[in-house]
């Protein structure tokens, strides 16, 4: 008989009181290392988006303000922009150590795949934001990079146009880019850290005696 599936709140809860066996706390506490990361990139975001101006002619100088004149401006920006690269750097040990040791074969394939999802919308994170700047360098960047979507065959010519959002890159890409990075990307990871915990719920329950 299948059991049945477990609540939100009461799986997150048994999967925190689950014993972790010594083999497994190195790898648990790079885990939390991302996620207090990626904690400190949703405050200094949303303190961030407090001043930033999405418009090619108010963005810039929005930055500089935040620098400048914003207390502890400076501070935040740099929290964001280097908890960002800490993400990755960590998620790169974690999957390098899952691949030596093979974790990624058998019931945990799942999570091994969601994991890999997870890290392209990290760095999709970290793209978008330094994007934001709206500066030379990021203007023909993404200028280069839509060029370059334009290029693939079949669907190519409509992403490039989605993401664009008019003829030319102006106003709307902005808008468009800075529309992914607060809210399309955070939904996105969050449904995805909500089904790999489940996922991890389920293993631990189908193998009470395993330890991690």
């Amino acid at each position: 008989m299948a059991a049945r599936p477990e609540g939100l709140s009461r799986s997150v809860w048994r999967l925190l009181r689950t014993p972790v066996g010594p083999g497994y706390r190195g790898y648990l506490a790079f885990g939390w290392l991302i996620l207090v990361l990626f904690l400190v990139q949703i405050v200094t975001g949303t303190l961030l988006s407090l001043y930033y101006q999405p418009s090619p002619d108010l963005a810039p100088e929005s930055v500089r303000y935040v620098m400048r004149d914003v207390s502890w401006g400076w501070l935040i920006r740099g929290l964001h922009h280097w908890a960002s690269f800490g993400m990755i750097a960590l998620g790169l040990l974690v999957f390098l150590r899952v691949f030596l040791q093979g974790s990624y074969r058998g019931v945990r394939a799942a999570n091994w795949y969601i994991g890999l999802c997870l890290m392209l919308l990290v760095i999709c994170f970290a793209s978008s934001g330094e994007l934001l700047t709206w500066d030379d360098d990021a203007y023909w960047t993404v200028t280069r990079v839509l060029q370059k979507v334009a290029s693939v065959p079949g669907i190519g010519p409509t992403a490039a146009e989605a993401l664009r959002g008019e003829p030319e890159v102006a106003a709307s890409t902005l808008s468009r880019i800075f529309s992914v990075h607060v809210l399309l990307l955070p939904w996105l990871t969050f449904f995805l850290v909500i089904l790999n915990i489940w996922l991890l719920v389920q293993h631990r329950s189908k193998a009470p005696g395993q330890q991690g």
